[in-house]
């Protein structure tokens, strides 16, 4: 079941654009530890109580905004193995860095709390795409690739051998008992789905692209640049005038990549 770290902080409501720059940079750092996923919400109707309120709570000045934040994980396990690198990671990530990436706010008011959910209701009538990529028996070195160059979670990884109704030799062959039937990674909060399939010979992702959206122009960088190292690359990484950095590149197994960074909303 999943696991949720909820936040409540009183922001300078003159440092709205600063806020959302540094939870950006912070965010992704969640992201790259297995938070599944991620809301920062900006006051817009928050009333008065005659009891308490949100800003009450966190002692909010005139000049302040109320700013309700959550962060969403698969399990408290991961959030706790997460929470227990934060302060290391403090130390060489400028992301998280106090000194780095101050926080705009006073933290001394933040109100925080971690939550076990207790009733989750399924969503409407609602679907999911997902892309599924074959690589015809380089699946695995794929995905230990992408551990290493994009920071990959491995969620499931099924191999032939694995599974429970395989079918005869006739129509899965031998070689391909080690070989993965099914995998599934979560990179940068989304998730994909990948296998060695039941062909072999050159890998031909030609007619397709993943866009990859990281939230800073540093993680756009960093991630073009490692697939970029062993890759070919399509379109160099710059400002366009859709996006502050946008780049193409097409990675070590012919995988092309659109690294893009979402213009900041609107104030």
């Amino acid at each position: 079941m999943s696991y949720v770290d909820g936040f409540v902080i009183a922001v300078p409501t003159a440092r709205k654009q600063q806020f959302i720059d540094h939870a950006a940079k912070a965010d992704s750092v969640f992201l790259e530890l297995g938070a599944t996923r991620i809301l920062e919400c900006w006051g817009d109707d928050v009333p008065d109580g005659k009891l308490t309120d949100f800003r009450r709570a966190v002692q909010a000045k005139d000049d302040e905004t109320v700013v309700l934040s959550w962060i969403e994980w698969p399990d408290k396990s991961q959030r706790d193995a997460a929470m227990g690198r934060m302060e290391e990671l403090a130390k060489s990530d400028d992301r998280i860095s106090p000194s780095a990436n101050p926080m705009p706010f006073d933290g001394k008011r933040l109100i925080f709390g971690g939550f076990a959910p207790v009733v989750t209701l399924p969503p409407g009538n609602t679907a999911a795409i997902r892309p599924y990529l074959f690589f015809r028996g380089r699946c695995e070195e794929a995905i230990e690739y992408y551990e290493r160059v994009l920071g990959a979670e491995v969620i499931t990884m099924m191999r032939y051998r694995d599974n429970p109704d395989a079918p005869g030799p006739d129509q899965v062959p031998a070689a391909l008992a080690d070989k993965i039937m099914h995998a599934s990674l979560r990179i940068h909060g989304t998730s994909i789905m990948m296998s060695d399939g039941m062909r072999s010979g050159p890998l031909d992702f030609a007619c397709m692209s993943l866009a990859l959206l990281v939230p800073t122009e540093a993680d756009a960088d960093r991630v073009f640049n490692a697939l970029a190292a062993e890759g070919t690359v399509e379109m160099p990484i710059g400002k366009t005038f859709f996006s502050p950095r946008f780049g193409a590149v097409t990675d070590k197994f012919g995988v092309s990549w659109m690294v893009v960074t979402e213009p900041p909303p609107q104030s």
